[in-house]
Order: C-alpha cells, then structure tokens, then sequence
C-alpha cells in the first residue's frame, strides 16, 4: 500500500517535480528490461541487414544491373529486400562493394555505437544510463540492422540541441552557422526524404541556411550525376511509388497505413507543424511532426519521439518509453506517441508535467531557475 502511495503521489501531485527516488527506481527498472530485451533483438533482427541492402543494390548497380528491381518488393524478409534510398548513394558506396563483407559491415555498426553514444552524450544523457538508453528497443533495432536512422537522429540533434551542463539545450540559429546548419538540416533527410522536415523548420528562422542545405544537396546529386545517369532516378521513383502502396505488407506503421488515412493528409500535417511550430519545445514537436509524415515508420523511427520524452517530466517519460519494450505491434506504437502529444500541450498550461531544469551555480544561490535564450522573442529551450 506504502509503495502503491509513493506511486500515485510521484506521479500526479500537482505543482511539484518528479519524485527524485521513485524516477531512479523506474530508470533502473525499466533499463534493466532493455538490456535483457537485447537478446532477443538479436534473435529478431540479423546483425546489419539494414546496411546489406543498400550494398547489394550497389553491387547489381556496378554489376550493370538493376538498383531497383521491382521484383524485390515481392520479397517479404532478408538482405533482398527493396533499395530505397536516392541513387547517388550507389557510387557512394561502390568502392566497398569489392572488400569484405563482414570487415564492412563489422566497421559500420560500430560507427553507429560510436554514434549512438555521441548522440546520448549530447542530450546529456549520464554515462551510467547510456547502455540502457542504447537497448531502448527503437535504438538498439537500428544498432543491431546498422540503419542509417541512427545517423540521421544524430544529425537531428546535432542541428537542435547544444550541451548545457546536466540537461540538453535547443540551440539558437545565429548567422555564422547557416552553411553548417543548412547542411545538418539536409543530411538528415537526404537518404529519406520523408525526413526532409528540418529544412521547412529552418527555413521559417534562417531562410539562407535552408537555402544552403538545400543548394548542397543539389549539388551532390549534380556532381555525382555522370556516375549514376539520369533513366536511374526515374527506376527509384518508381520503386518508391510501389513502396507506398498500402498493401506493401512489409511497408512500415506509419499513422496512414495503421488508422487508414491517406498520406497526403499526414504529410501536409507534417509539413504545416513544422512550418509553424515556435517555442522552447519546438524540437519535441519536429520530431512528432517527422513520425506523423513519415510513410514508412519502423520502430528505429521512433528515435524522433526522444526530444518529446526528454521535454516531459522524467517518471511519466520512462513509463511511456516502456511501453515499447516487448511491443511490436503498430497501433501499440502509437499510443506513447499519442501520451508525449498530450503530455506536451498539457506542459502548457500545468508546468509539472514538464522535465525540472537543473539549476546552475548562479541560479541556485537567487533560488530561481535559469532563464532559457530566447530567439526572435520566443522561449527556444526544453525546461
């Protein structure tokens, strides 16, 4: 009875932080069933089967072959199934086709753990709680299959946030970075390009970095132009075109696929949230717009929810991000996404629902939290 109390008050009395003792019980708890979960996520996944595909696409592209083959969507599982990333990516990767398949592929997923742990370390995550966040199910999916998502979330909170002892903080677009931050927007989205959202994001604050990251990209595609040809882009717009069927079984949890709606309605809602959305949880919200417009959500994409979960109070973000421990089912992904959107505009109007800011030196001796930075008048950082 004692500890069901402890619970309940941790959890919803009103007007005060998360309880400090009953969040640690719930991170050590809930970190431990990640870690024993990552056994059977290997069993469930084979070791770098995400980055396969794309190099044997490369491998019948330098073959003269077909990249995009539209027979591979008829495949259901394994390294055969469907490239869909853009053709320049093909003479990327040709000079590894020719090198052993096990010391590449041994080298990239342990680019991604360098990565992964990167990308914790610059949300401010502690050291001690890393492995756990690394087993989280939506991390340790793309670590075990080597998908390119571990990179693209990297570049997504390499663009956003910034280091501030103890908590992770958006950054402020100043006009020094706009070639740095054009090109981070971009790279986020350049192998998906439903993930392209960052540059819309950008483009209402710095309209030149947009322009930049965009102009880059172009000229990537320009430049390696004579490599790939141009009849390729159209057998890759084809094969994304077969990918958005609905009836293509394999084809993600996107929101359209799994409540029925079409995905020009999401989209254009993916797009219109991150054109408007301001604000110091402005990032939280970009990363559900990404999971909103995305056609093909797998539970890797789900590393866009983080931003929401570290906006949130810290004892109600553990338990939503353990329900997606031993879950794999699309409409149970679906409902934490649906509690952090709650949880942020609740945040709102009731400011316990939001992650407490550690106080620096100088605040704690005013007795008053630090002020976030403001950009173009409004509040820009996760409290």
């Amino acid at each position: 009875m004692a500890l069901g109390r402890s619970l309940l008050n941790g959890l919803f009395e009103q007007g005060s932080p998360a309880n400090a003792g009953l969040t640690l019980g719930l991170g050590i708890v809930i970190g431990a069933l990640c870690l024993l979960g990552v056994h059977d996520m290997i069993l469930r996944f084979p070791a770098g089967i995400d980055f396969e595909i794309p190099l044997r696409a490369a491998t019948r592209w330098v073959a003269g072959g077909q990249a995009y083959p539209p027979s591979a969507m008829l495949v259901t599982g394994g390294p055969d199934l469907p490239f869909l990333y853009p053709p320049f990516v093909l003479p990327l990767l040709a000079p590894l086709t020719g090198l052993p398949r096990d010391f590449v592929t041994g080298l990239w997923l342990i680019l991604c753990a360098a990565v992964a742990v990167w990308t914790c370390r610059r949300l401010a995550i502690p050291w001690p709680a890393i492995p756990a966040v690394m087993a989280w199910p939506p991390f340790s999916e793309g670590l075990i299959t080597g998908n390119v998502q571990i990179l693209s979330f990297a570049l997504f909170v390499a663009l956003l946030y910034e280091p501030l002892e103890g908590r992770a903080r958006t950054r402020a677009f100043v006009p020094s970075s706009d070639a740095l931050n054009g090109v981070l927007a971009a790279a986020v989205g350049m192998l998906k390009v439903a993930q392209m959202l960052p540059i819309l994001y950008l483009l209402r604050r710095r309209w030149r970095a947009a322009f930049i990251g965009v102009a880059a990209l172009a000229a990537l595609t320009v430049i390696l132009l004579p490599l790939t040809g141009v009849s390729v882009y159209s057998d890759w717009l084809a094969q994304l075109g077969r990918a958005a069927d609905p009836a293509w079984t394999i084809g993600g949890v996107s929101v359209g696929r799994t409540f029925g709606l079409p995905d020009v309605v999401l989209e254009t809602c993916g797009v219109a949230l991150a054109l408007s959305v301001r604000g110091r949880d402005s990032a939280a919200w970009l990363g559900v717009a990404l999971l909103i417009a995305s056609p093909a959500v797998h539970g890797y994409t789900f590393l866009f929810l983080v931003p929401g979960l570290l906006t949130i109070r810290r004892d109600f973000s553990l338990l939503i991000a353990a329900l997606f421990i031993g879950v794999y089912h699309d409409f149970a992904w679906w409902i934490p996404c649906l509690l952090v959107v709650c949880s942020l505009l609740g945040a709102h109007r009731w400011q316990w629902l939001r992650a407490a800011a550690p106080l620096t030196e100088d605040t704690r001796s005013a007795g008053r939290n630090p002020e976030p930075p403001v950009e173009s008048g409004a509040r820009y950082n996760l409290s």
